[in-house]
């Protein structure tokens, strides 16, 4: 159970298939859950980017993808907006299925900026960038005023962008304040403090044995 305040910018961590990406699955209706409700503000509006794109259509241009979208806008709009996720020039008129990687992520970003949404859910969102894109990734996650849920494994994204962690494991969700560093720090903590209490527990068990064989001595 956790909550989730308007302008609060969350990254969402856990072990290989724990279910973080299932998290966001079930947050947009696409997944059942077996217990439990999803109670949303008013006035949220959701974006999703999907890591792996699958919302893109792949016999389109990266034009047509953009514009069939918006059709009011004119192409001097639209090929701004590309341009601002460094799609350009001929690029534009690319099929969305020979496309690498990383400019269909560009693509996908480009489709969620045009949808202006104020709860962003983002799966995986610096995969395929390179170093620029990931740069120009971040400037705008960080300036950005809305909400922000996002899956990562970029140490760098999560220590930049997150103000808090969501920490899943097996057993519960538990959010943490600060970014990974700080998460990190809350766990180095804890690690200690077990370490002293069992140190503290094994002095207490040298003690009772010695007491035993002190009696039994005495005993005897």
């Amino acid at each position: 159970s956790f909550t989730i305040e308007r302008g609060e910018k969350i990254a969402v961590i856990g072990e290989n298939g724990i279910g973080k990406s299932s998290l966001l699955h079930a947050l947009r209706g696409e997944l059942p859950y077996d217990c439990g409700k999803i109670r949303w503000g008013q006035e949220v509006k959701p974006g999703y980017f999907d890591q792996e794109n699958r919302q893109l259509h792949p016999e389109m241009t990266v034009l047509e993808e953009l514009w069939s979208r918006w059709p009011r806008k004119t192409e001097t709009e639209i090929r701004s907006m590309l341009g601002q996720v460094l799609l350009q020039g001929e690029d534009v008129y690319k099929k969305v299925s020979v496309l690498s990687g990383g400019e269909r992520a560009k693509l996908a970003f480009a489709v969620l900026m045009m949808e202006r949404g104020n709860f962003l859910m983002l799966d995986e969102p610096t995969n395929h960038l390179d170093l620029r894109s990931k740069e120009i990734l971040e400037d705008a996650l960080r300036d950005y005023k809305g909400t922000l849920l996002f899956v990562s494994h970029d140490r760098y994204l999560l220590n930049r962008i997150s103000d808090k962690i969501l920490e899943i494991t097996p057993h519960q969700a538990e959010l943490f304040p600060g970014n990974f560093d700080s998460y990190l720090a809350v766990h180095q903590q804890r690690e200690l403090l077990a370490q002293q209490e069992a140190e503290k527990a094994a002095c207490t068990d040298d003690a009772n044995e010695a007491d035993d064989f002190e009696l039994q001595r005495m005993i005897g």
